[in-house]
């Protein structure tokens, strides 16, 4: 009965009514979502970008992953991975990749010089004329420009390069008196004043032989300047050509002197190395990429100086060699690509990555190296007329590698300068055109 009561009553009649407006409001709430679509917020598939390149150290391994997040952070509709390869590897798995229509690689290292302009001759690598103009890469590249164009395009970006030049020890130029030379008179003189103390002049490394390269390389440019030393290496200029033989005979006069270190041919570069901080060898031309071989305690004591000249109505051109990013034509993310090329030519980033390797920012913007030695090594570089890219990097295939060898074999036997002509002019007749 007090149930009945209190349902009839006018609370009860309150508290009924209150109960259909819950059980109604509920009612509208599970028919809406019934009639309504729901939208769930789910993140856009990122577009994935991969780049090869090569690895120089475990240290440079380290550098290029935290490059790469930094870049995942900041864009988030690209995914960009990467794989770092040794050296012969690399260059096989990239040659390969360019020739498949199904390579899923978007951004490749290369090195400027034949074989780039080649890649680009057969249509493997993607004009970047617009990134150039949209990002005024001018501002920041117009030095390297020409070393990325082709036929008026742009097709590269620069990523790395290094000085090649003689290093020597301070205190032993200061033992005899000696200052850096700027004439070949001035450094002949010096090569007698070491030969008399029984010092090797230069230091020379011949089991690994690109450094007998360089030497080519170097008297070539000094001699006959920049178009004949690039159209000879092309293969464009027969080697039977007088000027060769100037060179090989300036070369062969060096040798039969006993300027060279002796055993050189068991030596590679790195192992030659401690000969010049040991008193051993006077000079040494090599390329920046070996400061990081020299041991801390040395480094302060170790200067640099430009290869001399030799006729004065040239200007200084240097061996150099470029780096560099590139899209092969294939990539089906080319948009991406260009926005990771971008980010890698900032100043910052090519900072940080070239401060592991020895070598220098191409970036007109960037900081300073620290490094006071290999500053030194760079200062010429902004002075010159123009850059040779390497005996290697210059070179079809089929004489590069077995032209350099071919060269630091003519370090053990000069003698027959005939042979090595006609050796070279075998290797080029094999050039494919």
């Amino acid at each position: 009965m007090r149930y009945l009561d209190f349902m009839i009553s006018g609370e009860g009649i309150r508290w009924l009514k209150g109960v259909k407006m819950e059980f109604a409001y509920k009612g509208f709430i599970v028919l809406l979502l019934l009639v309504t679509p729901i939208r769930f917020s789910v993140a856009a598939p990122k577009e994935p970008v991969v780049m090869h390149a090569l690895m120089l150290s475990a240290e440079h391994r380290t550098t290029f992953s935290q490059i790469v997040q930094r870049f995942n952070e900041a864009n988030d509709n690209i995914e960009l991975s990467y794989e770092l390869f040794v050296n012969e590897d690399y260059h096989t798995k990239r040659d390969t990749c360019l020739k498949d229509q199904n390579c899923p690689v978007d951004i490749f290292l290369g090195f400027a010089g034949y074989g780039f302009e080649q890649r680009v001759s057969q249509g493997q690598v993607e004009p970047l004329e617009d990134l150039w103009k949209q990002e005024k890469f001018d501002d920041y590249f117009l030095h390297l420009k020409t070393s990325v164009t082709i036929q008026n395009k742009q097709y590269g970006t620069p990523l790395t390069y290094y000085p090649w030049g003689f290093f020597y020890k301070k205190s032993l130029f200061k033992k005899f008196n000696l200052t850096p030379p700027e004439t070949w008179q001035d450094f002949l003189k010096i090569c007698e004043v070491f030969k008399e103390a029984n010092i090797a002049p230069m230091v020379m490394a011949t089991k690994t032989p690109f450094p007998a390269a360089s030497w080519f390389s170097y008297l070539n440019l000094r001699l006959h300047g920049l178009e004949f030393h690039t159209q000879l290496t092309a293969g464009n200029i027969p080697f039977t050509d007088q000027r060769v033989r100037t060179t090989l005979e300036h070369l062969k006069d060096l040798i039969e002197k006993g300027y060279f270190l002796k055993g050189h041919e068991n030596l590679s570069y790195i192992k030659a190395l401690p000969y010049l901080y040991r008193n051993k060898g006077g000079m040494y031309l090599i390329g920046s990429f070996v400061l990081s071989k020299i041991p801390n305690n040395q480094k302060p004591d170790i200067g640099f100086f430009k290869f001399p000249q030799l006729d004065t109505s040239l200007p200084f051109y240097e061996e150099a060699p470029l780096d560099i990013l590139f899209i092969p034509s294939q990539s089906k993310h080319k948009s991406a690509a260009k926005k990771v090329l971008s980010f890698f030519a900032q100043p910052n980033i090519l900072d940080l990555f070239n401060r592991v390797s020895g070598s220098l920012s191409p970036n007109a913007m960037s900081q300073e190296v620290d490094d006071k030695l290999l500053l030194a090594a760079s200062r010429h570089l902004k002075s010159s007329a123009g850059f040779s890219y390497f005996f290697n990097r210059n070179s079809p295939p089929e004489t590069g590698r077995a032209g350099t060898k071919l060269l630091g074999a003519f370090f053990s036997n000069p003698e027959d300068i005939d042979y090595y002509i006609q050796e070279f002019e075998k290797l080029r007749a094999t050039i494919k055109k």
